[in-house]
């Protein structure tokens, strides 16, 4: 038996055509194409075919009120140290990975909000392949914040911790079941996004191999720079809003859509839509030195079953 999995992601950061924030920012919007493909494969069973690949959407940024900075030279380059051992495979970025299918209650979940009760920071959650089905509740939650705040520790910053109100935010947008930004309330969220297809929701693997590990090459000459160039933005963003040391705060909502969910206003089989929401929103010109810090020399960039 195989099952697939296709992931893309986007990012929107600030309130894009938000009044109460257009005093404050500058809004700049890039389009680019974006295709992170992470495929499922059981051992034994036939290769993926190219029709199941597909991905892309838009990426914007703001700009703060400070003036620019001079340029900075680049840190030294870093080689990050190898992850422990694991009975689990490591991907690349890009990869062929093979965990083993769902089991089949995972097929049919809930779409109702994550549950009130929040996990502490960093703290326990179930690793390993399992996490891959985790859609709501105090599992989802936990699994989503010890993602983000492992990828956090590398950098120097504090770790978030789990908000409702940005998780309920995020499921307005999930529900749209189009994969583009929606932000609301005038909230200045900042905002991710990723959808795959198949029969599990794999957040974990969209924080870490996508956004995270799926990144941190390309942001590697920036570190320390007051700006990360137009033209490098897109493939760096999902990273930074993520490692953005004055966000302290993060809720997200995974939403089935099956046969309604949209891709560049076209139907798409990518049927698993993922919105997570950041406060405060990063990703602010001029300030990427100061709240993007680079990766210790120890860092153990971890992988989506940790």
């Amino acid at each position: 038996m195989r099952s697939s999995l296709i992931l893309a992601s986007a990012l929107a950061m600030g309130a894009i055509a938000s009044p109460l924030l257009e005093k404050r920012y500058i809004v700049t919007e890039v389009d680019l194409e974006v295709k992170t493909v992470i495929v499922y494969v059981t051992p034994g069973a036939p290769a993926p075919t190219p029709e199941s690949n597909h991905g892309g959407h838009h990426h914007g940024r703001k700009s703060s009120s400070k003036a620019a900075s001079s340029t900075q030279q680049a840190p030294p380059a870093y080689t990050p140290a190898p992850p422990p051992p694991s009975s689990t495979p490591k991907p690349a970025p890009t990869s062929v990975y093979t965990p083993p299918p769902p089991p089949p209650s995972s097929v049919e979940q809930s779409s109702e909000a994550p549950a009130s009760s929040a996990p502490a920071n960093n703290g326990e959650h179930k690793s390993g392949d399992i996490q891959a089905t985790f859609q709501s509740g105090a599992d989802y939650q936990a699994a989503v914040l010890y993602h983000h705040n492992a990828a956090r520790a590398n950098h120097d910053a504090a770790p978030l911790e789990w908000d409702n109100d940005l998780a309920d935010r995020a499921g307005v947008c999930a529900k749209n079941c189009d994969f583009k930004h929606f932000i609301i309330d005038e909230s200045g969220d900042g905002q991710n996004l990723f959808t795959v297809s198949g029969d599990s929701f794999n957040v974990t693997a969209g924080i870490t191999e996508s956004w995270y590990k799926g990144e941190l090459d390309a942001m590697m000459p920036y570190f320390g720079q007051d700006n990360v160039p137009e033209d490098v933005f897109h493939s760096v963003g999902h990273l930074t809003a993520m490692l953005w040391k004055s966000t302290t705060k993060v809720g997200c909502f995974s939403h089935d859509c099956g046969s309604a969910m949209k891709v560049g206003d076209q139907p798409s089989s990518m049927n698993k839509y993922t919105v997570c929401n950041y406060h405060t929103a990063g990703n602010m010109q001029n300030e990427y030195g100061a709240q993007v810090s680079g990766p210790k020399p120890n860092a153990n960039l971890g992988s989506w079953s940790d």
